[in-house]
């Protein structure tokens, strides 16, 4: 029997990733499971649009079973993002192939790169905490050191964000002596970070987002805040259109931009819901990110994950120029600490995300279920035969099958799903903010 796992993000689903699962499809496979981020996500901040509704993305368009990746996971860098993930993939015990896009076909070259990293990790780390010494981010400072043992063309293949991911998904198989067979696809399409939609191709997510986001010009009309970059910030929103034509184009069809980059089930989940429950932005939880960070000042910043003295320090020292969430993260960014990350340790302040929080092995150490399809769900009794963690299909039961470390992690994915509810339940002017324990699994 093959089961194919894929690690994912989905935000939103798009017809790229359904290319990934048609064709694992076609190369045999008899499931799908997808482990995917929750509410939050790898760039450090919200997903575009709930778990559930990305859930039902994916199982409308090929996955099997969808299960969350813990947040402490899904808001890390790529090392620890990959690990988490396919620690939980390798401890269901019976996922045969780890499917994953890249931009570069050479297996060869792969193998070559992913042995030499885990064969001189030592050697490699100190060369790339050198080069982070002369002011090079980490990202730099890591692709400087490999170009002192492979030529600039392997190693800005290695550097491409797929390719990125691709590596440390090959690694964490290997410090994890997993039997799950690497089975790398060659992303087609437009490049990870492209913002504009490909006419000819598949687009990638960002594109989408942006789309998305431009579909509306959003105006605040209450008393927030308002920033030249935050679109999105204030609780209560009109949305405002010029000219006649726009207007009725807009108001018969907001999201056409994007109606060829994704599938129909998807199109129409994105269009049913938009302005009802998303789009939210990192902006959007500016005031719970400032005071949480105002709360913590005297205590530093240091216990929470990723984040070292110097950047804890500089986060105290502008925290009276904050003003938003993505103004502060440009804020705080140098030449040796990128955006990206900043925004990750902004997330991790928010979230309550210690270096303690991390289990000691690493290894996610539950698997909790988000939805899956009812014609596989004799995949649920293949997973409970072989796994070696808890299958939590039912949140209230989690505290009687978890260890206090396990039920801690769970805490976080918890209360952080509470906060992305509470934030699109004002922002939406919701009568209900939805509870966790409320929601039900997505069967389709």
């Amino acid at each position: 029997m093959k089961i194919t796992g894929i690690i994912c993000e989905y935000n939103p689903f798009h017809n790229g990733h359904k290319y990934q699962i048609d064709k694992v499809r076609e190369e045999g496979a008899d499931y799908v499971i997808a482990v995917m981020s929750g509410d939050w996500v790898q760039r450090g901040g919200p997903a575009i649009i709930d778990k559930y509704s990305r859930t039902t993305m994916a199982l409308k368009s090929g996955v099997d079973l969808v299960i969350e990746l813990p947040v402490i996971y899904s808001t890390a860098a790529a090392a620890d993002f990959a690990y988490g993930a396919v620690s939980l993939l390798n401890s269901l015990g019976c996922v045969t192939e780890l499917s994953f896009g890249c931009e570069s076909p050479s297996e060869k070259a792969w193998d070559d790169v992913t042995s030499f990293m885990l064969t001189h990790q030592e050697e490699l780390g100190k060369e790339i905490a050198d080069f982070m010494k002369e002011g090079n981010s980490y990202p730099k400072a890591r692709e400087l050191a490999l170009l002192n043992h492979f030529n600039e063309h392997v190693v800005e293949g290695l550097c491409k964000p797929n390719n990125i991911l691709a590596t440390e998904y090959r690694k964490a198989l290997h410090n994890l002596n997993s039997r799950i067979i690497p089975a790398p696809i060659l992303r087609q399409g437009s490049n990870y970070y492209e913002k504009e939609l490909n006419i000819q191709s598949f687009s990638s997510a960002t594109a989408i987002r942006e789309a998305i986001l431009s579909s509306y010009d959003f105006v605040v009309n209450d008393d927030s805040y308002v920033h030249d970059d935050d679109r999105f910030t204030g609780v209560s929103t009109y949305m405002s259109f010029v000219g006649s034509t726009a207007v009725r184009q807009a108001m018969s069809e907001p999201l056409s931009p994007i109606i060829n980059h994704v599938p129909s089930s998807t199109y129409d989940i994105l269009l049913e819901r938009l302005g009802k429950s998303y789009p939210l932005t990192s902006n959007n939880f500016s005031r719970e990110a400032g005071y949480k960070a105002i709360y913590e000042k005297d205590n530093g910043f240091e216990d929470y994950f990723d984040i070292n003295k110097d950047l804890s320090d500089k986060i105290k020292k502008q925290l009276a120029n904050f003003q938003s969430f993505d103004q502060f993260c440009s804020l705080l960014k140098s030449k040796d600490v990128t955006y990206s990350k900043v925004s990750r340790c902004l997330t991790h302040i928010l979230l309550d995300i210690k270096k303690d929080t991390y289990p000691e092995d690493k290894k996610a150490p539950y698997a909790r279920i988000l939805g899956f399809r009812k014609d596989k769900e004799a995949l649920l009794s293949i997973i409970d035969k072989s796994t070696s963690i808890p299958l939590i299909s039912k949140l209230a039961d989690a505290d009687t099958i978890l260890d206090e470390n396990a039920m801690n992690i769970l805490n976080k994915d918890i209360k952080a799903a509470h906060l992305y509810d509470f934030v699109s339940a004002c922002k939406y002017q919701s009568k209900e903010i939805v509870n966790e324990f409320t929601r039900q699994i997505v069967i389709i």
